[in-house]
């Protein structure tokens, strides 16, 4: 769990305000992180034995039974530590790297929950991968027409530096107040409006 119940109601509430003034759907959506990174460790594990294996071969007189027993024995130390202090794995990745992980998965999020079938395609979701220290904000069709990406860049900007300071509930709640004004404005709510999302936290696995 990534936010207590307390956080959930106040996030889920400020989500309620919004649209019962908006017709856009906001939903928040977070995960630990976009990607398990297993294949990481194997290949590290393999590059700092080959490494290993070099030098043993350079610099000893090294029999190759021996040369293998060591391999065998260094690869399944490496990976078995890597696998249990994986948080060193995604220390050591570039941030492009898992940004586009994440943003990959954020995508795959959206349309996996169904919030690209919304009958006025005005769905926004708040996106965080809480390893990764990624934030996005993924907009349906008619909501991108009106909003620029570059407005909604800035409050993502701002939410980042709060999951870094493990702001989290903080971050959505002051990114889903940035954002109602624009909305309420943008799209004001509707005689016929239909709450087609849940308003509560959604915490993937």
């Amino acid at each position: 769990m990534y936010l207590n119940d307390k956080e959930k109601q106040e996030i889920s509430k400020e989500i309620e305000n919004l649209e019962q003034q908006s017709s856009a759907e906001l939903v928040a959506v977070v995960t630990k992180r976009s990607a398990s990174y297993k294949y990481i460790s194997s290949l590290l594990s393999i590059s700092i034995l080959a490494f290993l294996s070099i030098l043993l071969v350079i610099f000893t007189q090294i029999s190759s039974l021996l040369l293998v027993e060591i391999q065998l024995f260094t690869f399944l130390i490496l990976y078995l530590l890597l696998e249990k202090f994986d948080n060193i794995i995604v220390l050591i990745l570039p941030k492009a790297y898992k940004y586009n992980i994440a943003k990959e998965y954020a995508n795959k999020q959206f349309s996996n929950l169904g919030l690209n079938r919304t009958k006025t395609n005005q769905t926004l979701m708040f996106f965080v991968s809480l390893d990764e220290k990624y934030v996005e904000i993924i907009a349906d069709d008619t909501i991108s027409s009106k909003i620029s990406n570059e407005y909604f860049q800035e409050i993502v900007d701002t939410f980042i530096a709060d999951v870094k300071n493990n702001q989290l509930s903080n971050g959505y709640l002051k990114a889903i107040q940035s954002c109602s004004q624009k909305l309420i404005q943008e799209f004001p709510i509707q005689d016929n409006d239909e709450n087609e999302l849940t308003n509560d936290v959604i915490e993937l696995g």
